[in-house]
C-alpha cells in the first residue's frame, strides 16, 4: 500500500524560518584582504599564517614584477608565485591575482620599455596561473599601469589594449579577467558585443571617490560619446550590471564624500551587483560605513552600513517559506530568495535531507539574480518521477525516527522524517550557506514530514 497516496496521510509540519544577519563564509565573494609580493624573494609564509583573516574566503595577491622590467622572470620567481599560490590554496582562499610592475604610483618609470616585454612575461607566468586554474577568481588588468590599475601607461592605446589582451587570454586559457572601466572592455569587443559573451570582466578601485568613480564614468550619453567612449554614470552602471552577471565585480570603496546617499551607495552596489570590496582600504569610506547605522526597517536596522553591505556581497540565500500542497499528489514548495548583490554563478546542487539520508534536487541556484525569489517543487507522490520514488521510499520506511519533543505521540504514527535542505558547489561539494539560521554543515532545518498507518 501506498500510503502517500491516500488523503491526509502525510503532515508537514515547518521549521521556523528565521533570517540571520550573520556574515556567511561562503566562496567567490565577500570582503577581502590585499597581500602584497615582490616576486623575486621568497615570503615568509609562517609570518603570512597569522595575517590570514579568517572570515574572508578570498584574497587579491598583488604580485609585484618590477625587478624584470629588463629581462624574462627568473625560475626562482615563478615558483615564488607557485609557492604563493599552493600556500592559499591550502589554506582555502580563492585568489584575485594582480600582477604588475609597479605599487609606488609609477607606471610609466617602472613598466618595460618595449611591448614585447610584457608580452613575454605573459607567457611565462600563464604557465603557473593555468595550474591554478581552479583556486583563481578572476586576474585583474594586464600587467602594466601604476599599481596594475591600467593607467598611467604607455601601453594603453586601442591597439596596444588589444595586443595585450589577446596575448594575456593565450597565456591564461579560459580564467577570467577584468580590466578597469567600461570603455576599455568596449575598446576590446565589437561595436554592440553583448556583455557577458566571454570572460572578461571588471574591476573598480574608484567607487564613491568622486561623482565619476574617479574617471570610471563619464558625463556623455552612449549616444553622444559613441562605443568606444565614456558614457554617463546612469549608462555605465547599467553596462557594468550586464557584465557582472558573468565575471565577478568588485573593487575598492574609496574617499569621504557622500555626492551620494548611503541608500544610493548601496543601490548601485546592488545595480553592478558587485561580489567583492577590500576590507582595509580606503580606511575614510570603510570607517564611514562601520559609524553610519542601516537607516532600515526590519532585520537590518541595529547594524552598521558596514555590516549591510559586507553581508551581501555576492549572493546570499534566504529560504523564506515551505509548504505541503495537494492531497493525492502531495509535493513541498520551498520558496527561496536571492537577497544579495549578485548571483551564483557556478553550478551548485541543491541537496534535500530526510533524516540523515539526501536526495539531489534538480533545482539550481546557480544564475538567480538579486532580489529574485524561485519556488522550487518536491514532488512527494512515488508516481510523479523519480525524485518522488526516492522520497516515497524514505518515508516509508519503518524504523524509528527521532520525534521533536513538540510533537505528541499519535496512535498509528508510522515514521517522521526532519526535512533539511543545503547546497555545495559542484565541483568541490563546498556548502554554500543559507542565510537562515543553520547547523554547522550549512544545513537548514525546513521541518517534520511526518506519514501516517492507519
Amino acid at each position: 500500500m501506498n500510503f502517500i497516496k491516500k488523503e491526509k496521510r502525510l503532515r508537514f509540519e515547518p521549521a521556523a524560518l528565521t533570517e540571520s544577519t550573520a556574515y556567511l563564509q561562503n566562496p567567490s565573494c565577500g570582503w577581502y584582504h590585499i597581500y602584497p609580493f615582490a616576486l623575486e624573494k621568497k615570503p615568509d609564509f609562517k609570518e603570512l599564517y597569522w595575517c590570514l583573516c579568517a572570515q574572508e574566503t578570498i584574497v587579491l595577491v598583488l604580485a609585484d614584477i618590477g625587478a624584470f622590467r629588463d629581462g624574462e622572470l627568473s625560475e626562482e620567481a615563478l615558483g615564488n608565485l607557485a609557492d604563493i599560490l599552493d600556500f592559499f590554496d591550502d589554506n582555502h582562499k580563492e585568489v584575485i591575482l594582480r600582477l604588475t610592475y609597479d605599487r609606488e604610483g609609477r607606471g610609466m618609470e617602472r613598466e618595460p620599455d618595449f611591448l614585447n616585454t610584457v608580452i613575454g612575461h605573459m607567457r611565462q607566468l600563464g604557465t603557473v596561473v593555468r595550474a591554478h586554474r581552479e583556486q583563481i577568481l578572476l586576474v585583474q588588468g594586464l600587467l602594466v599601469g601604476s599599481w596594475g590599475e591600467m593607467h598611467d601607461s604607455k601601453f594603453l592605446s586601442e591597439e596596444r589594449l588589444r595586443q595585450l589582451m589577446r596575448a594575456w587570454q593565450e597565456a591564461l586559457g579560459d580564467i577570467a579577467i577584468a580590466v578597469r572601466t567600461p570603455q576599455q572592455w568596449r575598446i576590446l569587443h565589437p561595436r554592440n558585443t553583448a556583455p557577458g559573451t566571454d570572460k572578461i570582466g571588471l574591476f573598480n578601485d574608484g567607487m564613491f571617490g568622486s561623482p565619476d568613480h574617479l574617471g570610471t564614468y563619464g558625463w556623455q550619453t552612449k549616444e553622444e560619446s559613441g562605443w568606444r567612449g565614456q558614457w554617463r554614470r546612469e549608462e555605465e552602471i547599467e553596462f557594468i550590471g550586464k557584465i557582472a552577471t558573468s565575471v565577478p565585480y568588485g573593487g575598492e570603496a574609496v574617499g569621504d564624500s557622500l555626492e551620494l546617499t548611503i541608500r544610493e551607495m548601496a543601490e548601485e552596489l546592488q545595480r553592478t551587483h558587485v561580489s567583492y570590496l577590500n576590507s582595509k582600504h580606503d580606511t575614510r569610506r570603510l570607517k564611514q560605513w562601520r559609524e553610519t547605522q542601516w537607516q532600515e526597517s526590519g532585520i537590518w536596522g541595529q547594524t552598521s552600513v558596514f555590516d549591510y553591505i559586507g553581508c551581501h556581497l555576492g549572493y546570499r540565500f534566504v529560504v523564506r517559506e515551505v509548504r505541503l500542497e495537494g492531497k493525492k499528489d502531495c509535493c513541498l514548495k520551498i520558496c527561496i530568495e536571492n537577497t544579495g548583490f549578485s548571483l551564483l554563478r557556478e553550478e551548485a546542487e541543491l541537496l534535500l535531507l530526510v533524516g540523515k539520508e539526501y536526495i539531489i534536487l534538480p533545482d539550481s541556484l546557480c544564475g538567480m539574480m538579486p532580489q529574485e525569489t524561485r519556488e522550487i517543487t518536491v514532488a512527494l507522490s512515488g508516481k510523479a518521477d523519480g525524485l518522488g520514488q526516492q522520497l516515497s521510499a524514505l518515508l516509508q520506511r519503518g524504523e524509528e525516527s527521532v520525534r521533536p519533543q513538540s510533537f505528541s505521540p499519535q496512535k498509528g504514527a508510522e515514521s517522521v522524517r526532519p526535512l533539511s535542505l543545503t547546497l555545495r558547489r559542484k565541483r568541490d561539494r563546498r556548502p554554500l550557506f543559507f542565510a537562515n539560521t543553520c547547523a554547522e554543515d550549512g544545513s537548514v532545518l525546513l521541518g517534520q514530514l511526518w506519514g501516517i498507518s492507519f
